[in-house]
């Protein structure tokens, strides 16, 4: 069974501020999952 690790993070700003914050997310391996308003929900896996 897959584990996962959740994060949320509220993101204010223009697009490219918003654009360069989540390629590093990405980058770290999250996954982007949702959005609400400003608050951005990401996941990962959790190596075991």
């Amino acid at each position: 069974m897959k584990k996962y690790e959740y994060k949320c993070v509220s993101i204010r700003g223009g697009s490219e501020k918003t654009s360069r914050i989540l390629t590093e997310y990405g980058q770290q391996g999250w996954e982007l999952v949702c959005i609400w308003w400003a608050w951005h929900y990401f996941k990962r896996e959790i190596e075991n």
